[in-house]
């Protein structure tokens, strides 16, 4: 069998595996999917309201949300879909990076392995940021590899420049991506040729030019998705030992790759990542390049990780990278010192142990429910339920109300709370939220400053967590306010009462400086 022979054969085998992998996904989120996310729900409500900016991201999620809404008539097997199509195509495109730096058999390695590691599933599974910023710096990497290796047509500058454009609307993280290509290029001799090209350099800073519409946003705004960036970095003190806090946030971390990659995975990327620190001018050419845009990134996050608390999801775009190099490790188309070459030996056991655990992650509340234990602590999926019976519950107590009465819906309390409900309700009505919190913590404090006035005068149905009374900051923002009934509800594993109340002429916008 000649080689154009075998690299088709492998990518068919890469297709029908993908391909299956897509069906089951579809069909599972048909069968089981009950709720979505609470991060899921914030952003559909983004997408029924559309702007070039909002509080904590830039738009595009917003975008796909009101599409997604649109084809899939409101419904959660469209979201669910949506991320199952955008994670498992992912894999595709990992194949053809795989393939473009080394081979066809790598990219099949390449393919297995994403395929092994829970983060995959994950991303298939709901619908946030990272389905479409994975698909992007994906293209990105495929594109700057070729440009890289001399294949500089004009469609892949323009697909280059359309990943990155489309990148930074995703997330913040996609900035990174024309900085790391230039400490690659400028780190080998053969490639610092390329920082000559214009058309380069207009493809990589051209892309920032997407930045353009969420940066007039902000800027009416008082730059609040800065503000809001910025806390993220903040070092939290949590009034003990300094020493044992770092020590804790950096081993939290390291714990979650562990879970995020599957252990096997995620020990030979690290090692080959650390390790790979002293090879990025001397290794060849693909082996640099993953370690420019894998072990690099990663290492700074390990070290801000001695600093402060990190999200799990932070170095998900690097990890991309990193499952290519341990593809080509195991596979023999890189050498490194450590680990020792009789280890690859082990592949089919990562692959085992990777794949139980994405098992796991599809099996585990199904088989819950069917024990009773539905919302056990060991459910991956425990914080996505009984929001269905929270809606249930709130729409009874709206059916009571007399027909002439049409208050709006207010929700004081965290978000989710507020976007959970909005969802579920069955015409998923607008459903304002005041979050008891001081300041600007959410989306819905924006839109309260900018649509409060249309609601002065009428009345709400407001759901808030038990108590006989309103408390006084809110209740004097109403003519008057009754309690009509309390509701009890079991979310995740703890049952939960809300008091619903009818507050009758609204006077003012409730505001954090009421006493």
């Amino acid at each position: 069998m000649d080689t154009a022979v075998s690299d088709a054969t492998y990518f068919r085998r890469a297709l029908l595996l993908v391909g299956a992998a897509l069906l089951f996904r579809l069909v599972y989120a048909a069968v089981f999917a009950k709720n979505p996310a609470g991060d899921e729900a914030y952003y559909w409500d983004w997408g029924r309201q559309l702007d070039y900016g909002y509080y904590s991201k830039p738009p595009f999620i917003a975008w796909l949300y009101a599409f997604v809404d649109l084809i899939g008539g409101g419904s959660l097997f469209g979201i669910r879909a949506t991320a199952a199509v955008l994670g498992t195509l992912s894999l595709l495109l990992l194949f053809r990076l795989a393939e473009a730096l080394f081979d066809a058999p790598t990219a099949w390695y390449a393919v297995l392995l994403g395929l092994a590691t829970p983060a995959n599933s994950v991303l298939s599974f709901f619908l946030t940021i990272d389905a479409p910023l994975v698909i992007c710096w994906t293209t990105a990497l495929w594109m700057f590899w070729r440009i890289v290796e001399g294949k500089t047509g004009s469609a892949t500058y323009l697909l280059l420049f359309l990943a990155l454009a489309t990148g930074h609307l995703c997330k913040q993280m996609m900035m990174t991506f024309p900085l790391i290509a230039l400490i690659f290029l400028a780190m080998g001799t053969e490639t610092r040729s390329l920082l000559k090209r214009p058309t380069l350099w207009l493809v990589l800073f051209g892309s920032y030019l997407s930045l353009l519409p969420p940066l007039i946003w902000n800027a009416r705004h008082d730059w609040i998705t800065f503000q809001h960036t910025r806390h993220h970095f903040e070092v939290k003190d949590g009034g003990g030992s300094v020493l044992v806090e770092r020590l804790g946030d950096f081993l939290s971390f390291l714990g979650t790759q562990l879970g995020v990659l599957s252990p096997g995975t995620a020990f030979v990327l690290f090692s080959l990542a650390l390790g790979g620190l002293a090879l990025l001018r001397t290794a060849p050419r693909p082996h640099r390049y993953l370690l420019a845009f894998g072990a690099l990134p990663l290492a700074i996050m390990l070290l801000l990780a001695l600093r402060q608390g990190l999200q799990p999801n932070w170095a998900a775009v690097f990890y991309l990278s990193g499952i290519v190099l341990v593809a080509a490790w195991y596979r023999g188309s890189i050498t490194a010192g450590f680990p020792p070459v009789s280890w690859r030996r082990l592949f089919p056991l990562t692959l085992t142990v990777g794949f139980l655990l994405v098992g796991y992650f599809y099996a585990a509340s199904p088989v819950f429910a069917v024990l009773g234990k539905a919302g056990h602590t060991a459910d991956p999926n425990r914080r996505l339920l009984g929001y269905e019976d929270l809606a249930s519950a709130f729409q009874s107590v709206r059916t009571k109300l007399p027909e002439q009465e049409d208050p709006f819906l207010l929700v004081i309390g965290h978000r989710d709370l507020t976007s959970q409900l909005a969802f579920g309700l069955p015409d998923q009505p607008r459903v304002y939220n005041f979050d008891a919190q001081p300041g600007i913590n959410s989306q819905y404090e924006m839109w309260n400053l900018s649509q409060a006035a249309a609601l002065i005068g009428r009345d709400a149905l407001i759901l808030h967590p038990e108590c006989e009374r309103l408390p006084k900051r809110f209740a004097v923002s109403f003519d008057s306010v009754e309690k009509i009934e309390t509701i009890t509800v079991k979310l995740q594993d703890r049952e939960k009462r809300y008091t619903l109340f009818l507050g009758r002429g609204l006077r003012e916008w409730l505001r954090d400086d009421q006493g």
